[in-house]
């Protein structure tokens, strides 16, 4: 079946590129001997390959079609699990001013993480990564929340963990202007360091993979900080995907 897959996608190309010559050529260069040439020499090259002349057969276009619908159907179950959407705690409500909102759930967040941090002894830093510059208008609050409801996620399950310290959170450019990726997938990051023994560093990495909503985690490097190994430095990013089921899966690319 890969093979016939393999041989369909390959007819599928050189068809386009095919039909994309012809009209270049007809409509532009017709005349200009040149170039019905170079389309002569494509087209011989295509049939060298044995694809220009060539078709899906039954079995393997219906081997297609069934793959393509096992796809569609795990796509259905998947992208609810992992799709991201901002809780109403880290939402700005109609009526409410977007800059006066954002200070509110900051200053929540801070009394929540930072406070709470210090009370048993381990440090959080005290802005949570957020911008020396507060955001203003809806979207770029709403941009900031989402990256803020991520610390959250984060700082929960390190402190959870009996993680000794975050010591630095940050947001990524691409993420202050929108989330990276386009198309189908978007990941919207948020980067972390922080301190701790090798369990509580990996209670942290499963609270936050195992937690809902899910956050991906990416990027993590791990280094000891002693000889024994007893404690550790993690660095890591951690997103949440949004979906477009709308968008076509290779529109685009991961950004």
């Amino acid at each position: 079946m890969d093979r016939e897959l393999r041989r369909l996608l390959i007819v599928a190309v050189a068809l386009l590129v095919v039909l994309f010559t012809g009209r270049a050529v007809i409509s532009a260069f017709w005349d200009d001997a040149e170039a019905v040439r170079q389309a002569a020499s494509i087209r011989r090259q295509l049939r060298s390959g044995g694809e220009a002349d060539s078709k899906p057969t039954p079995a393997a276009a219906s081997a297609a079609n069934a793959l393509r619908n096992d796809l569609t159907e795990s796509l259905a179950v998947l992208a609810p699990a992992i799709a991201y959407e901002r809780p109403e705690d880290f939402d700005v409500p109609p009526g409410v001013s977007p800059d006066l909102r954002y200070i509110e759930v900051v200053r929540r967040e801070q009394e929540l993480l930072v406070k709470s941090a210090a009370f048993v002894g381990r440090s959080v830093p005290s802005n949570l990564g957020m911008p020396d510059l507060n955001p203003t208008g809806l979207e770029d609050v709403l941009r900031t929340l989402q990256s803020l409801h991520i610390v959250h996620l984060v700082v929960s399950s390190a402190l959870a963990a009996g993680v000794d310290a975050v010591d630095e959170i940050r947001i990524p450019a691409a993420a202050r202007r929108q989330a990276s990726g386009s198309g189908f997938l978007r990941a919207h990051e948020v980067e972390f360091e922080l301190r701790g023994t090798p369990a509580a560093v990996r209670d942290m990495l499963a609270g936050i993979a195992e937690g809902t909503p899910y956050l991906a985690v990416d990027d993590l490097r791990i280094e000891a900080l002693d000889e024994e190994g007893g404690k550790l430095r993690a660095r890591f990013s951690a997103a949440a995907i949004t979906l477009d089921l709308e968008q076509d899966v290779l529109d685009g690319g991961q950004g």
